[in-house]
């Protein structure tokens, strides 16, 4: 045989295994509704925040023009696109998969050999793909009110790679079923649902602002995570300083310097509304647990008030 013809052949045998190996890892085919030309996949992607990974309370969403041109297509599909995003929402990765079952080898040769260990990113893409569908199925907001029950569920439902925070996110643009079970969901036998129900009333504050006295009786809870993320949300809201800048005040005092850290840090994201708490803030401001957070609050509370033209506070040094 040839030299060229050998080649081809090998070129050939080499193309067939590669589509092989991607037609065994691509996901099954599936009738997917259409808006505009673009798939429920396509829009999906287009909705995608890149969050998949974890909960924060640092900042309020600000979606843009796209996603929210993505969530608006989705809400168009309505009911259509409701069983394929609780089919994605139930996803997660194979714990026998290759990344992983690699992991676990080079994990068992380094622990006989240095002690050490490594972790690959713990986000996959059957992670990813449950976000989406969370972001979609919030898009359809009450639309998907038929799957409130089975969404609780999950929001109990404590597994390797499991779909609470993406419940949570959905439930919270479900009222009342959805956030009354957000609400039911803080007790101390589930702290992480509990802490990711917290997290999802401050990632739609439009429903969330409606929780306010809720998020009030959560920042005295003897789970620090709850405690803080709901001191952490009322400072993203920064609403109804009559009641919230009280209980700021008072979680100031918390022997746990991680609240009593967010409370200052809240406290200066009222500006001058905060003044009240300024004095205690100045005494904080000699404690090497919460020292920095004390003094940058003040610098905020005295900035709002120069601007509105009131008395600047100065912090201790």
């Amino acid at each position: 045989m040839k030299p060229n013809r050998k080649n081809s052949l090998f070129a050939g045998v080499i193309a067939a295994l590669v589509l092989l190996v991607v037609w065994h890892f691509m996901p099954p085919w599936r009738k997917e509704p259409v808006f505009e030309g673009k798939t429920l996949s396509q829009w999906l992607k287009q909705l995608d925040d890149g969050q998949a990974v974890g909960i924060s309370s640092s900042s309020l969403p600000a979606p843009t023009p796209e996603q929210i041109a993505a969530a608006e297509a989705i809400h168009a599909m309505g009911a259509e696109a409701l069983p394929l995003l609780m089919e994605d929402i139930h996803l997660r990765p194979r714990r026998d998969a290759f990344r992983f079952r690699m992991q676990d080898h080079i994990n068992a040769f380094l622990r006989r050999t240095s002690g050490a260990h490594i972790f690959f990113d713990d986000v996959t893409e059957a992670d990813r793909v449950r976000w989406r569908a969370a972001q979609g199925l919030a898009a359809l907001g009450p639309l998907a009110k038929p799957a409130v029950p089975e969404l609780t569920r999950l929001l109990h439902t404590n597994f390797w790679h499991s779909s609470i925070k993406e419940a949570a996110y959905v439930l919270a643009t479900i009222d009342p079923e959805g956030t009354g079970a957000l609400t039911n969901a803080v007790q101390p036998a589930t702290e992480w649902s509990g802490m990711c129900a917290i997290w999802a009333l401050g990632q739609h504050p439009a429903t969330g602002t409606n929780f306010i006295p809720f998020l009030i009786s959560a920042t005295s809870s003897p789970s620090e995570g709850t405690a803080c993320g709901a001191i952490q949300v009322l400072g993203l809201f920064h609403a109804n300083a009559g009641e919230v800048i009280p209980a700021l005040s008072q979680a100031l005092s918390s022997t746990n310097s991680s609240v009593a850290g967010d409370a200052a840090r809240a406290l200066g994201q009222f500006g001058t509304q905060a003044a009240s708490a300024a004095p205690l803030l100045q005494s904080l401001t000699n404690n090497p647990r919460i020292k920095d957070n004390a003094i940058e609050a003040l610098k905020k509370i005295q900035a709002s008030g120069n601007e509105s033209g009131a008395l600047p506070v100065e912090p201790r040094h």
